[in-house]
């Protein structure tokens, strides 16, 4: 709607609906005319339009003198007290104005002189000191006032000034109120580098936290933070910078169990560090809360060994130094066994030493792993349930050549074994068929998923009642049917006829070209070697 347009009763009405301030705040551009202002100043009632003249920011001075003058309405002066336009002289009669609501108000005002000010910073309502200390134009007299104030919500509120002078900020630092002194440093833009060191060194839990609550904390300052006496100091260190070597270890000297857990799990951790945590002795009780005593007249297990968090957490990191790997192998701790076998950076020596502490944890945990060299598989299969139960629930492949061993799988209750006993040996076709009339049709797919499974034995399945094994039956003997059409017809053979006969039938007698004997490999040796001594233990 157009100024032009607009009424003293078009305003009122808009005034009722979305109040003073939005109002005067909507209507700036373009200006009221100065002829509806004076309209609306002259109306006694309703008293909402002289309230709307005395806050329009762009009201002429004389306007609002005269309704300094007029009004009887006490709640115009608070708007005329915040207005911008407001006479430099009615500012002052607004400082020292009874009503401290009026005081208020003017003591906001960013042209109120200084002397005035600093009446208001002593006024002893607290609401007006507190409305000064918002102020935008407080000068150093002002921060001196109100940054001893005797009311720490004074002091709070100055404390959120954008331009606080480095001298206040340390004062208010040190505030005997714990909100002030934190809220200080968390939000003070005006500190420089010093004295934010400053801040970090100082040891208080408070300062520390508050300080690490800020935003482009500069790097020194945050690397301080780690060396800080408090844990939850160091935590939230920890997710502002990386902790160098030195932080850690004081993290480890200093810091509590969760910490050395976390520390333990740190990427490309130094191998003294490794060594200082492979000595921690935290545990976590596991027990089942029957003490000893009570087992006596009641039945129950037994207690479940306790855990060493640290040593799991430091067994797990791909960063493990073997010499403390060895170490841990020879603990035969279930639990940190367990985690180093999840290690995915461990030797092939580790894992058969591993294997060889014939813990059920550890051998299921092995079970999992993706790089078990093939003569260990097969072995673990047939002296381990655990490992056979877990690696047959991944259907995961193996190599057995030993036919006892795959009899004996194929008599086990449990379909995934069964299916894995299929699937690992080098069956007869004959066999094949016997298999494909198992009950499960975990065995039956993999019957027929084995590559001597025959057409026929395909083209039966075709009607098998699990609509899985159709699937697979289809999609093999589509994939067989696209093999054989994809094999290239052979060249035919051409021999070339020498012209030297006697050249060829001396070819022809000489004795045949042995192939090259290749020596196995180191590893290969070594690794056979600790596989015969792994035999030895288990038969034991």
């Amino acid at each position: 709607m157009s100024t032009d347009t607009l009424t003293a009763s078009a305003i009122l009405e808009r005034i009722r609906r979305d109040g003073v301030r939005k109002t005067a705040s909507a209507l700036r551009k373009p200006p009221l005319s100065s002829r509806l202002l004076q309209e609306l100043a002259e109306l006694a009632e309703p008293s909402a339009a002289q309230q709307f003249v005395a806050a329009y920011p762009l009201s002429p001075s004389h306007l609002l003198e005269n309704l300094a003058q007029t009004a009887q309405d006490p709640e115009v002066f608070p708007y005329l007290a915040t207005n911008p336009r407001t006479p430099p002289h009615l500012l002052s009669t607004f400082a020292a104005h009874e009503n401290p609501e009026v005081r208020v108000h003017v003591a906001t005002h960013p042209q109120l002189a200084a002397r005035e000010l600093l009446n208001l910073a002593q006024d002893p309502d607290t609401a007006v000191r507190r409305a000064v200390a918002s102020n935008p134009s407080l000068r150093l007299p002002h921060y001196a006032a109100l940054a001893t104030d005797a009311n720490p919500g004074v002091r709070l509120q100055l404390s959120s000034q954008p331009a606080l002078p480095t001298q206040v900020a340390l004062v208010l630092a040190a505030d005997a109120s714990t909100v002030v002194r934190t809220h200080t440093i968390a939000i003070t833009t005006t500190a420089e580098d010093e004295l934010l060191l400053g801040w970090a060194a100082s040891d208080e839990e408070d300062v520390q936290l508050a300080l690490g609550s800020r935003k482009n904390l500069p790097t020194p300052v945050r690397a301080l933070l780690h060396l800080s006496p408090h844990a939850t100091v160091r935590r939230v260190a920890r997710e502002l910078l990386e902790p160098d070597p030195i932080a850690l270890l004081h993290i480890i000297t200093h810091g509590e169990a969760d910490e050395h857990v976390w520390v333990a799990s740190r990427p490309q951790l130094a191998a003294p560090l490794q060594r200082h945590l492979a000595q921690s002795d935290n545990i976590i009780a596991r027990g089942t809360g029957v003490t000893p005593v009570d087992c006596t007249s009641v039945e129950c297990s037994p207690p479940v060994p306790p855990v060493f968090p640290v040593r799991v957490a430091l067994a797990a990191n791909p960063s493990l130094v073997p010499d403390i790997a060895d170490y841990f192998v020879a603990l035969a701790d279930e639990s940190v066994c367990v985690a180093l076998a999840t290690n995915p950076a461990l030797s092939p020596e580790h894992v058969q030493s591993l294997a060889a502490t014939r813990l059920p944890a550890v051998l299921t945990a092995l079970a999992y792993r993706d790089d078990l060299y093939d003569e260990l598989i097969p072995f673990l299969l047939e002296h381990s349930p655990d490992f056979l139960r877990h690696w047959a629930i991944q259907q995961k492949p193996a190599t057995v050549a030993n036919a006892d061993l795959a009899h004996r799988l194929l008599a086990d209750p449990l379909p995934s074994i069964r299916a894995l006993a299929v699937a690992s040996h080098a069956w007869r076709r004959a066999d094949l068929y016997d298999f494909a009339r198992d009950r499960s049709p975990a065995v039956r797919l993999a019957a027929l998923r084995h590559p001597n499974a025959a057409d026929d034995l395909l083209a039966s399945l075709l009607l098998d009642p699990a609509p899985e094994v159709v699937l697979a039956a289809t999609a093999t003997r589509t994939a067989r049917a696209t093999a054989v059409r994809s094999i290239p017809l052979a060249a035919p053979l051409s021999v070339p006829i020498p012209s030297n006969l006697s050249a060829l039938s001396a070819a022809l007698a000489a004795p045949p070209v042995r192939p090259p004997r290749f020596e196995p490999s180191t590893l290969n040796a070594q690794l056979s070697t600790k596989l015969n001594q792994l035999k030895r233990l288990f038969w034991k």
